[in-house]
């Protein structure tokens, strides 16, 4: 008995101090009293639980939970806003604009690609991840007739990322596939289906100046440019496949 009375008089000598919450009491999920923290960056008065160490803010103004804001946030990407622009716009934090970017991508299934097209052209986009020693391609094939991408791929120049787009054209059984000069396409594209004329590539170079201007991680000398490879994976299907997705809204 004496030694649970001990125990009783440490937790309430713990709590009771002037940081404590008169108000409410408010408690913790683990049974402990919440303390004072200091305030965010926009006033709201912050706590803090001493046993878990974990703190929350009282009465949030905004609750950025669920897909309140994914409507918001596929608009403004799609409009060229950076990161901590939407988060501005919306009154959420940056963090959650990222977590809620990458989750919608996860939820967009690209296009089933029908069977016999043929003005079908593959291009690349040069760009940067985190510094511009970090070079980085966008990969990605465009129908001109439908006015919408087919397949994507983000990395290196490299021969399995290239497989990675024009595979599932050549499943698809489609007629032509009009690329640039890059020696990287031979042995990747059949001779029967692959043409290098200059002209038949306008669409996609046109459509390579669309992300320039409406990515603003794409636009040219700036400071602009995605941080991680995943993020620009997921802008870039929120850009090409998002509207034609039923998971992500």
């Amino acid at each position: 008995m004496k030694k649970l009375l001990k125990s009783k008089i440490k937790t309430q000598n713990r709590t009771s101090c002037s940081r404590v919450v008169d108000e409410k009491r408010k408690r913790c999920k683990c049974g402990d009293f919440l303390i004072f923290n200091g305030k965010t960056n926009y006033g709201k008065q912050r706590f803090l639980c001493r046993r878990c160490k974990t703190t929350k803010v009282a009465e949030p103004s905004i609750s950025s939970y669920g897909m309140q804001f994914n409507k918001q946030i596929i608009q403004l990407t799609n409009e060229g806003l950076g990161i901590r622009s939407t988060a501005r716009v919306l009154g959420i934090a940056p963090s959650t604009v990222i977590r809620k970017i990458l989750a919608i991508a996860d939820g967009i299934v690209p296009p089933r690609i029908s069977n016999g097209l043929e003005r079908i052209q593959v291009d690349e986009v040069h760009t940067f991840i985190q510094n511009k020693d970090r070079e980085i391609y966008i990969i990605y094939s465009w129908d001109q007739e439908l006015k919408r991408a087919l397949s994507l791929a983000v990395g290196t120049r490299s021969k399995v990322n290239l497989r990675s787009v024009v595979n599932p054209l050549l499943s698809a059984e489609v007629v032509s596939i009009n690329t640039d000069k890059y020696s990287g396409y031979k042995g990747v594209v059949p001779k029967k289906l692959h043409t290098t004329f200059k002209r038949r590539n306008n669409g996609i170079e046109r459509q390579n100046l669309n992300l320039r201007i409406h990515l603003k991680r794409l636009n040219r000398r700036t400071i602009c440019f995605s941080k991680s490879k995943e993020m620009l994976e997921a802008v870039l299907k929120i850009y090409f496949w998002c509207k034609s997705s039923k998971k992500t809204v």
